[in-house]
């Protein structure tokens, strides 16, 4: 079922089924991160009762499922999220989830909440708020530092180029904006971390076409990110990479590093399922899978997956060997409660 040329994805990856979500219906933008060893699983929103195209309502959650080490299915906790959204970052630090921003049915939300796993119970601790309401950003971790880049403050504002830092060692301080970033302002980007540097990749601006008309304009850039700290004061070095070979906006929330050495690509939408007009009829997440190696700044074409739907919207996992891409979105208006796994050979 793995469409590819001299087997080269074989080579490179392997798959595993992971249990199902408990929501039929799958979910798209969830929370997820690791804590004592359980993955924990937190809001997202799907269409319950009928795709959009057919009038149905969008619905967002506030339950938090956790999967713990060997166990052949999720538990649902007696405690949930203390409101319902989606569409934030997550972050796994000091052995709990951080949860950040995100939106819901009424606005965009400033939330920073972390959330660990005892193995019984749930506990919740606040940290520093965000400056403004954010969503739809991408976000990384490094040495004990969270950096936010993009998204924006409400559904219908526009992109942002502004990146927030917060030092884990130095939470008086806050969130600091930094401006350094001088690419194009963007939602849903990708990021990734390698040997200590964050990077990312594509995400979506709006465009205006010769016609004065808007469209998803899907970007391909990607970028080297060096953070450091001058007298508690964090600094972004920024290097711009190859261009992507295709884009890959509002992909799994991390991209995952396989084999320590490369970053593997799957999902996400491209600039020609984004002007896909009629989503009754749309033909799914693109299923090509890339390979972007940072040591020598080159793109691979591994192939097509035909087995696992692609997906966007989602939290993609590291846990026990494995990247874990939670539920997400398989076309306009519907989810999968799939949750699959890939790790290097």
């Amino acid at each position: 079922m793995l469409v590819t040329k001299n087997g080269l994805a074989q080579s490179v990856i392997r798959w595993e089924s992971l249990p199902l979500l408990p929501d039929s219906k799958g979910r798209a933008g969830m929370f997820a991160g690791v804590s004592n060893g359980a993955i924990i699983a937190i809001g997202g929103a799907n269409f319950p009762d009928a795709p959009p195209w057919e009038g149905g309502k969008k619905k967002w959650y506030d339950d938090i499922f956790v999967l713990e080490t060997g166990k052949k299915s999720w538990i649902k906790s007696t405690r949930n999220f203390p409101r319902a959204c989606g569409y934030g970052v997550s972050i796994t630090y000091n052995n709990q989830l951080i949860v950040i921003g995100g939106s819901n049915p009424n606005e965009h939300l400033n939330q920073v909440v972390g959330v660990a796993w005892n193995g019984t119970d749930l506990v919740l601790t606040n940290y520093p708020s965000l400056p403004y309401p954010l969503a739809q950003m991408g976000g990384f971790l490094v040495d004990d530092m969270i950096v936010l880049i993009g998204g924006n403050q409400s559904a219908t504002s526009p992109p942002m180029s502004t990146c927030l830092i917060l030092d884990l060692k130095n939470l008086k301080a806050g969130w600091q904006p930094n401006n350094t970033f001088s690419g194009v302002a963007r939602i849903f980007p990708i990021c990734g971390v390698y040997h200590g540097e964050g990077y990312l990749f594509s995400g979506e601006t709006q465009g205006i076409n010769a016609k004065g008309n808007k469209f998803r304009d899907i970007l391909l850039d990607a970028y080297q990110i060096q953070l450091k700290r001058n007298n508690n004061t964090p600094l972004l070095t920024w290097q711009k990479l190859a261009p992507m070979p295709r884009g890959m906006s509002a992909g799994g929330g991390t991209v995952p590093l396989l084999n320590d050495n490369q970053f593997f690509f799957w999902g996400g939408v491209d600039a020609v399922t984004a002007g896909w007009k009629n989503p009754a009829k749309h033909p799914g997440i693109i299923r090509s899978m890339l390979i972007y190696k940072p040591e020598s700044d080159e793109w691979t074409y591994l192939g097509e997956e035909r087995t696992h739907a692609s997906r966007v919207t989602l939290p993609v996992v590291y846990w026990q060997g494995l990247w874990v891409y939670v539920s997400g979105e398989t076309f306009p208006g519907v989810r999968t409660p799939s949750v699959i796994g890939v790790r290097g050979k």
